[in-house]
């Protein structure tokens, strides 16, 4: 049913998968990365809480999550991160959807 809607929803710009920093790719968002790319539907990757990692490991789940979804078609090359505690990253992620919803 989800495909479907994904599938019939042309004005849909780019969809966003937050994904928690602490745990990185789960099996279940790796399937959601699998049907989204089945839809063709674009999106984009956003990890978050990134203020409870120390900066070693934020690197190691930034990299890691990029090369996982550098396989998956759909995925937008580029990871936001973000935090909602410091705000940091939440400036940027605003500025892309917005940038998406002109033109």
């Amino acid at each position: 049913m989800i495909f479907a809607y994904l599938r019939g929803r042309p004005n849909l710009r780019r969809a966003v998968l937050l994904i928690d920093s602490r745990r990185g790719l789960m099996s279940n968002d790796t399937e959601v990365m699998d049907l989204l790319d089945r839809a063709a539907v674009s999106y984009q990757l956003v990890l978050t809480k990134i203020d409870k990692l120390k900066p070693g490991e934020l690197a190691k789940v930034e990299s890691q999550t990029l090369a996982d979804s550098l396989r998956h078609g759909a995925a937008h090359p580029e990871l936001v991160v973000t935090s909602a505690v410091s705000g940091e990253g939440i400036a940027e992620l605003r500025s892309r959807l917005a940038a998406l919803t002109e033109s």
